[in-house]
């Protein structure tokens, strides 16, 4: 509220285990959600190229695109048509580097209504209790392990 600055929540998992998370005040003071969530896609953008390659270093084969997911539609749908236009620079800046991951089939920016969004545990204060059932699958996952793949 004093800054005017919108707090942005990233939570990265692999292979539906959370691995790292990331919170904090964005860079910039936006007018408006639209442009907040276009600097908040930036952010798992590069967090995702940064994770891909660490991998590939590790040599762990990757297969197909990382997903993405935000709550904000508009966002999500102007991220993968591609002959859309931005008129602020830094939104631009944001946009084209989200679209490029998008465009190179390094990640899917897929839509997730907002009150099942997951990163949102990191940008909002909660309950215990308000959070518990989304929460506690991530922390917890229950599933048959011979139902993994073998290499």
């Amino acid at each position: 509220m004093i800054s005017g600055r919108s707090i942005t929540g990233i939570l990265n998992l692999l292979n539906m285990n959370p691995i790292d998370w990331y919170s904090k005040l964005q860079p910039t003071v936006e007018t408006a959600t639209f442009g907040s969530k276009y600097v908040a896609a930036l952010t798992p953008t590069d967090q995702i190229l940064d994770l891909r390659l660490t991998l590939c270093y590790l040599g762990v084969a990757i297969d197909g695109p990382s997903f993405m997911f935000g709550d904000n539609e508009s966002v999500v749908n102007t991220a993968s048509v591609p002959h859309s236009k931005l008129h602020k620079r830094h939104n631009a800046l944001s946009y084209h580097r989200t679209r490029e991951a998008i465009a190179a089939g390094v990640t899917c920016f897929h839509h997730i209504v907002g009150t099942t969004n997951p990163a949102d545990i990191l940008s909002k204060h909660w309950g215990h209790l308000s959070i518990w059932e989304m929460l506690r699958p991530l922390l917890f996952w229950q599933g048959d392990p011979k139902a993994t793949p073998t290499p």
